[in-house]
């Protein structure tokens, strides 16, 4: 990456999640199981998301006997973590139908970690983190609130 940051790194990848302030039509259900940038340019406003900022959403590599790979949700803004909190269940999109899980926020395991504005889960497969038929730099990840608003999409990249 070019240019000076404040940023820490923290290794494996990052994707920096832009939210979508809008709800997709609820008759659409083509347009809902899609993250082209056509289908996610067409929906319809929603007040539940309208608050939340951009958040980043890493992926990270857990030990070798698992065998699994560690989604962490993170934002700095009280608002966004308050919005995603809120959802109960969220699908998480790469490149559908590549990969594609649905997240129980009720089950984040961010207690493991020193950020509180951390929503944390450990995917039930292990992701390829590099760039390949199967990995996950360079696709388009599209978080949603299950069955309703797109929370955000953003491309995975290294960190």
């Amino acid at each position: 990456m070019c240019g000076e940051t404040n940023r820490p790194t923290f290794g494996g990848t990052i994707a920096v999640i832009f939210p979508r302030e809008n709800r997709w039509s609820s008759n659409d259900s083509n347009a809902s199981l899609s993250s082209s940038p056509e289908s996610v340019s067409s929906f319809a406003s929603s007040s539940s998301t309208a608050s939340m900022s951009s958040y980043s959403l890493f992926f990270r590599e857990t030990d070798a006997t698992t065998r699994k790979t560690r989604a962490i949700f993170r934002t700095e803004d009280t608002e966004t973590y308050r919005a995603l909190r809120e959802c109960r269940n969220v699908d998480m999109r790469i490149d559908a139908p590549l990969y594609q899980f649905s997240l129980n926020m009720e089950q984040d395991k961010s207690f493991t970690t020193a950020n509180s504005m951390d929503i944390e889960f450990e995917l039930p497969e292990r992701l390829d983190l590099g760039v390949s038929e199967k990995g996950v730099i360079g696709r388009q990840v599209t978080v949603r609130e299950e069955g309703g608003s797109i929370l955000g999409v953003g491309v995975v990249g290294y960190n």
